[in-house]
């Protein structure tokens, strides 16, 4: 189940990494319920355009295999690195190295072959071992080496004294902000899965029915379509009860209230396709809302149709916020600044802070290109009535942006 992988891609030396160099690289990283996650066993590297700089990012992709018989999952998802090598993973390999006692064609012949195109060097018994022997072979044991896992780096550096070691987490990072076309179309189809889930639930919802039996309904049809969701228990994030009352922006795990007349529910559905997360945000009210919620509802979603009209490559996220903020404090609903505007990059990770360590804390900025996908929070707390939560993805292009969703931003309601 672990491996040290290699990639002689060519890219500028780690110092002068600039964004748009890396546009087209892949963004790897595990499955992370996956038992990789237990000691980072997976690496990517890829290789400075002069051949004196390498770039390593530990736990690169779910790789589950210690030997040619697992490495079948390749067949089934390739990855993109073209060169592997492959470590030990808890003694297993023993047993996969044992010759058949039939041959068991045509996966045999067909993982033998990939195995025989892909993999190089021998097994070696650990992922820092692994490491330095791939670095060795590439004749970089002197060079300038960025880790984003210093642990690695520290032990790697101890088998390799002469190698000079540089955090290279900000690079990995500034890598994931702009998606490949392929990257996109994942981001794509889980929109369109999560969507779906929410329309599946929404002529479910009505008075008296158990909140959990909701989201154990969306649940499934999530995972019916080959999707996973973030929460184990929530399935659905916002809205709990504490003391006997009913928070529709409380984020605790309650799922057994039961669905009120006149009730205010924020969906917040988070997931993931392929590895690739999901988010989304809409609200909806059980029976006729009052004539001030709908008209605070209207108000809020004429000014996001505004707002999004904003978000455009080549400008920061410090830029949009600004402009953004002026658009919310000045719609005419009870305590407009309780109105957060948040923009975050989605990916590999459902908040993906493309900043310098450290990334959460204090607002950080990063600058919109092209290609990068976003999620455009506009989520109104106002109590006053009741709260009203928007939120969906955005893909930035040159001219503006493409929201990757079809639900109309609006309060739903259901009878």
């Amino acid at each position: 189940m672990a491996s040290s992988e290699i990639t002689l891609e060519a890219v500028p030396a780690v110092s002068d990494i600039k964004a748009a160099e890396w546009d087209a690289c892949a963004n790897p990283k595990p499955d992370p319920n996956s038992l990789e996650n237990l000691d980072k066993p997976s690496v990517a590297m890829i290789r400075g355009a002069q051949g004196d700089d390498l770039l390593v990012q530990s736990g690169a992709e779910k790789l589950t295999y210690a030997g040619k018989a697992a490495i079948a999952g390749l067949l089934e998802s390739p990855t993109w690195i073209p060169q592997i090598r492959t470590t030990e993973f808890l003694n297993t390999s023993y047993v996969a190295n044992e010759p058949e006692p039939v041959r068991l064609d045509p996966l045999q012949s067909d993982v033998e072959s990939l195995y025989a195109a892909k993999v190089s060097g021998p097994r070696t018994p650990n992922i820092v071992e692994g490491t330095a022997a791939a670095i060795s072979e590439l004749g970089l044991g002197a060079a300038r080496i960025g880790f984003d896992d210093l642990r690695l780096a520290a032990h790697v550096q101890s088998a390799l004294p002469r190698l000079i070691v540089e955090d290279g987490l900000n690079v990995w990072l500034d890598i994931r902000k702009v998606k490949t076309p392929a990257e996109i179309e994942f981001l794509r189809t889980g929109a369109r899965i999560n969507e779906a889930g929410l329309k599946a639930i929404i002529p479910l919802i009505r008075p008296g029915i158990v909140w959990k039996e909701i989201a154990a309904e969306f649940r499934t049809c999530i995972q019916a379509a080959g999707a996973n969701l973030l929460s184990a228990q929530k399935a659905l994030q916002f809205g709990s009860e504490y003391g006997g009352v009913y928070f529709p922006d409380l984020m605790f795990a309650n799922n057994d209230w039961r669905v009120r007349e006149g009730q205010t529910i924020i969906f917040e559905a988070w997931g993931t396709y392929s590895n690739y997360a999901f988010d989304l945000s809409r609200t909806l009210h059980v029976g006729e809302p009052s004539a001030e919620y709908a008209r605070i509802c209207r108000t809020i979603s004429a000014a996001h149709e505004e707002a999004v009209k904003v978000l455009r490559a080549g400008m920061t996220t410090h830029e949009a916020w600004s402009q953004i903020s002026k658009i919310a404090y000045g719609m005419n609903v009870p305590t407009p600044k309780k109105t957060l505007v948040f923009l975050h990059s989605i990916g590999l990770d459902i908040i993906e802070l493309p900043s310098g360590y450290p990334a959460f804390g204090k607002l950080k900025d990063f600058m919109l290109e092209e290609d990068t996908v976003v999620n455009f929070e506009y989520l109104y707390f106002g109590h006053s009535v009741a709260p009203y939560h928007l939120e969906s993805s955005h893909l930035i292009t040159n001219k503006g942006s493409e929201c990757l969703h079809t639900m109309p931003h609006e309060l739903f309601v259901v009878d």
